[in-house]
């Protein structure tokens, strides 16, 4: 059991980056069809990258569970459980969304109320479902799987908790800086400023929630070796 714990170690905050990786290139598809609300452009960038961490999240605990029922200790065998996973826990919440939830256009008109369902289901639902769940699933899966084997064969996989972690956390807190960069001032209603407004404090508190989590990793490996260290000596 301890050999299989060394294995997975990492995978959880693998999969918290490849998910903000992969739902932040969702949001960005997502933006490039909001003409007309310039302004507003970058928020779904900013929220697919706060969903992404939470999905990623989720997909790397199943990304766990995955390669601990996968019987063998073989690298294919790993990377299915890992891959099944992570596929698994980024797919299923918004596959559920998706069918079971009300028709929203979330893609299609941008400030659009529910449509009727005689006008969504098939081929509105199907797009968005495939653009904006199946692939950013996929490729969080794919990017996971990748870099929790890569780490398993490094020396110093037991970094990977902080060092990770961090570079997000940073990232989402630049994130609307660079995402809103060039676009004009949020004007019209006051629900568009307070729209802009709510997704930048909503992506600062998850990179600042991931910064915390990188530092109380890191001072727990760092009191950890501090103890090694005195008692080899």
């Amino acid at each position: 059991m301890g050999g299989e714990r060394l294995r997975v170690v990492g995978v959880v905050p693998w999969g918290v980056a490849a998910g903000a990786v992969a739902w932040c290139l969702a949001g960005c598809a997502r933006a490039a069809r909001t003409d007309g609300y310039p302004w507003n452009a970058w928020t779904p960038i900013g929220y697919g990258a706060v969903r992404g961490v939470f999905l990623g999240l989720l997909a790397g605990w199943c990304a766990v569970l995955g390669v601990r029922l996968v019987r063998g200790s073989c690298a294919a065998a790993r990377a299915g459980g890992l891959f099944a996973g992570g596929l698994l826990g980024g797919l299923v919440p918004g596959s559920l969304r998706d069918f079971l939830g009300p028709p929203q256009p979330r893609t299609l008109y941008y400030f659009d109320g529910p449509r009727p369902a005689s006008q969504w289901y098939w081929r509105p639902l199907l797009s968005e479902w495939l653009v904006h769940t199946v692939l950013p699933a996929l490729g969080c899966a794919v990017l996971l799987t990748v870099c929790a084997l890569l780490c398993s064969r490094s020396s110093r996989r037991e970094s990977v908790r902080w060092a990770v972690t961090a570079p997000v956390g940073l990232g989402l807190l630049v994130l609307p800086h660079y995402a809103a960069a060039g676009l004009p001032a949020p004007e019209g209603n006051g629900d568009h400023v307070n729209e802009s407004a709510t997704a930048g404090m909503a992506v600062a508190a998850t990179g600042l929630a991931l910064l915390a989590a990188a530092w109380i990793a890191w001072s727990r490996r760092h009191r950890s070796g501090g103890r090694g260290a005195r008692t080899t000596a």
